[in-house]
């Protein structure tokens, strides 16, 4: 996403009163070094201080851009080096771990603990269970005669 280049609301109006100003009377001095030259250096230096604002935002999207790139180039470069690793000393290699690779035998998962929910723990408070019984019928806590 590309920087947005800045606006002045307070940059605009000032030059929209300036020209406002210039049609009243072009030496217009309302004292106090209150003058339409004084305020017209201004507004310029202003514009040029904006103007440079958005050309060093102009300047960052590109270097941004080319530092995307380069990461790119940099990941895949990465990644060719460890599967050269991988492939010259195999991938259980202490060489292979100093490269940044993981061996395969730590890749086994973690199983995650069941949490008890309510009626699990009601169930096992009172010693009751919906298990399937070894003839096939769920019992829920009564007993049931096979007929």
């Amino acid at each position: 996403m590309a920087y947005q280049k800045r606006r002045s609301a307070t940059l605009e109006k000032a030059q929209a009163r300036l020209r406002g100003l210039r049609t009243l009377l072009a030496a217009l001095q309302l004292g106090n070094g209150l003058t339409l030259q004084n305020y017209a250096a201004l507004i310029e230096a202003v514009t040029a201080l904006l103007e440079a604002h958005n050309l060093a935002l102009a300047e960052a999207d590109r270097t941004r851009i080319e530092l995307a790139e380069m990461e790119v180039s940099l990941s895949a470069l990465s990644s060719r080096i460890l599967s050269a690793v991988a492939a010259t000393y195999g991938k259980d290699s202490k060489e292979y771990e100093l490269a940044g690779g993981k061996f395969p035998s730590n890749y086994r998962r973690t199983k995650k603990q069941l949490e008890p929910t309510s009626l699990n723990e009601f169930q096992v408070s009172n010693g009751t269970s919906n298990v399937a019984s070894s003839n096939g019928s769920a019992t829920n806590g009564t007993t049931r005669v096979n007929s």
